[in-house]
């Protein structure tokens, strides 16, 4: 079908298939992408998935995709795809109820949370492992259980009942606060990916600018994160300014 539609020549619309993970950035990176290439036809696949993003992209099922790698467990990138880095260690926040005793403070210490319960997406690729990682080499063992749903992960969040790790670019939800981690032991690598041949040079490099400028637009209403950028990525905030 593909062969069929490359055949039909130049007048048939172009494509752009672009896949992502669950990001804040998403939309926005989507619609300075439409604002870009007006006459294109842009679609999105969003999947929690990582791994599994980058196996549509080697079966060409996609173009692009922004996905992240969770420290300390490499994603299996297919042999022909190619990746430039838009973050090369993102720390990952807190999310926990307004009312906890930690919530009071900018910034709070893994050991401040030890006996919460925290929670995982099971099919976010090693996210588990990763927090089990980095709780065993503080010395660590809180209870940790696994939730899909992000409509209950929220409500369970803003009752107490858990905290859990979120993107620092999220907003709190309503009942919670968003806090950064002391020493950002949890991380992950921001990537995007694509497969040589499918693009041109500065279609590439157009959308990776649309992503970082999306991305780094979301960083900047965030007083938390901003800081931290300053401290820890200037010359990123350089580049966008």
């Amino acid at each position: 079908r593909q062969e069929a539609r490359d055949a039909a020549g130049p007048g048939r619309q172009r494509r752009l298939r672009i896949g992502s993970v669950g990001s804040r950035a998403v939309a926005a990176w989507l619609r300075r992408v439409h604002e870009r290439l007006p006459d294109t036809d842009t679609t999105i696949h969003v999947d929690v998935s990582a791994s599994a993003l980058l196996r549509m992209v080697a079966a060409d099922q996609l173009d692009v995709a922004f996905v992240y790698e969770s420290e300390g467990f490499p994603l299996r990138v297919p042999p022909d795809a190619e990746q430039r880095v838009l973050m090369a260690r993102e720390p990952q926040f807190v999310a926990l109820a307004a009312g906890h005793p930690a919530a009071a403070r900018p910034v709070v210490h893994l050991a401040d949370l030890a006996e919460d319960t925290w929670m995982v997406d099971p099919t976010a690729d090693h996210e588990y492992a990763a927090m089990r990682r980095v709780f065993s080499e503080a010395g660590l063992n809180p209870r940790v259980v696994q939730v899909r749903d992000n409509a209950t992960a929220a409500e369970l969040v803003a009752s107490g009942e858990a905290v859990r790790p979120c993107q620092p670019t999220s907003l709190p939800g309503p009942g919670t606060v968003v806090r950064p981690v002391h020493g950002d032991p949890l991380a992950v690598r921001l990537l995007f990916t694509w497969r040589p041949r499918v693009l041109s040079p500065p279609a590439l490099d157009a959308l990776y600018g649309e992503l970082r400028a999306a991305y780094l637009d979301l960083a900047k209403v965030n007083p938390a994160y901003l800081a931290w950028l300053a401290r820890h990525e200037p010359v990123l905030l350089g580049r966008a300014g």
